[in-house]
């Protein structure tokens, strides 16, 4: 704490000396301290994705590719998920004792489904997140990892989320709950999109200056989660899936019984083929993008995938990215989400091509 009227600050010794690594929750996707926003339009499977994220999480597995961060000290078991589902508790209920019945987890997996009202605007909800945070450590003997608010528009009801000042109170309150948990968690929201869902999240654009990722949801049968907007971190694909239908039987392993029921959750493996419209063939520039990547893969690749920073080299020898251009760093983000579904963007930042340039697949027959 600073003196009164001074405020505190860091010298660049400081930082050398006392500024940690990056903590991960699952390496390269969710980090602790961090706030995310996943959003989508209506029936693109948000809140499935977050439960699967969310099971994971609880059960100390990796999540599709990302792997999960066990700390070395076996006495800080920090795997604990607390999901408030302000909307459907019950369907989020129904869809994480599926995961466990398919998964055979256990039943004493960490993992917590709130259904009370999540106020965001109160500056009271900071207090009883954290205490509510601290009873479930001590139930569940796990530290908090993962804080998932379904819905933030629901968390957020008692304002305008048109507003930036209805936004940035949200926001504020969200850091207070970081900042009590000592940035040991990572809060994940969910949201819509809007009439246009290229426009991105519904709300004022505040929102956006203020999570440290932001991963739009989209597609129909197959659908596929992309990272629009990181601080820190490759944007890009994240990850494609699709539902399945589990019937939760009436005995289980532990000799319980239980009314059947079907319920559909993510599937557990990854779908083998994606499917295509029209609205996803590329454009003359984007082929161009394309090729250009296919040739740097080739001279400066390794194993079919290149650093980003020679596909931006090559764009900018092509003209695609031009000298005047005030931002050249926003230019070459529009030119990678346009070819979201062409390329694959690896944790480790890499970027290899998913198709030939020009030539989307159709869907087979």
């Amino acid at each position: 704490m600073s003196d009164v009227g001074v405020f505190e600050f860091s010298t660049l010794e400081n930082l050398l000396y006392n500024e940690a690594p990056k903590s991960w929750v699952l390496e390269n996707l969710l980090a602790k301290g961090d706030t995310s926003s996943w959003f989508g339009p209506p029936g693109s499977l948000k809140s499935a994705v977050l439960t699967d994220i969310g099971v994971s999480v609880s059960a100390g597995r990796d999540w599709r590719g990302y792997r999960f961060s066990h700390n070395p000290d076996p006495a800080d078991d920090s795997r604990g998920v607390i999901y408030f589902a302000l909307e459907r508790a019950e369907l989020t209920g129904r869809r994480i004792v599926a995961h466990a019945f398919r998964d055979q987890l256990p039943s004493k997996l960490p993992i917590a489904v709130i259904s009370e009202p999540l106020d965001l605007l109160d500056p009271a909800c900071v207090d009883r997140v954290v205490r509510t945070v601290e009873e479930f450590e001590k139930t569940t003997g796990t530290h908090i990892a993962l804080i998932i608010i379904d819905t933030y528009s629901k968390a957020i009801a008692g304002g305008d989320e048109d507003k930036a000042q209805t936004q940035n109170l949200a926001a504020m309150n969200i850091q207070r709950i970081h900042d009590r948990l000592c940035g040991c968690a990572h809060i994940a929201t969910i949201g819509h999109t809007g009439k246009n869902p290229s426009a991105g999240e519904r709300g004022s654009n505040a929102k956006l200056g203020h999570v440290d990722m932001a991963v739009q949801i989209s597609g129909d049968k197959v659908r596929t989660a992309t990272i629009v907007k990181a601080n820190d971190q490759p944007e890009g694909l994240i990850a494609s899936f699709e539902m399945e239908e589990v019937v939760v039987c009436s005995k289980w392993s532990d000799g319980s019984d239980r009314d059947p029921y079907t319920v559909a959750i993510l599937a557990a493996a990854t779908p083998a083929t994606e499917a295509r419209t029209a609205s996803q063939r590329t454009t003359g520039k984007q082929t161009q993008a394309l090729d250009a990547l296919a040739r740097v893969i080739t001279t400066h690749g390794q194993d079919g995938a290149v650093h980003p920073d020679y596909w931006k080299g090559e764009l900018a020898r092509d003209g695609l990215i031009r000298p005047e251009d005030k931002n050249p760093r926003a230019t070459f983000a529009r030119i990678r989400k346009g070819l979201s579904q062409h390329i694959f963007e690896e944790p480790t930042g890499l970027v290899r091509i998913k198709t030939q340039p020009g030539n989307t697949p159709t869907c087979p027959a």
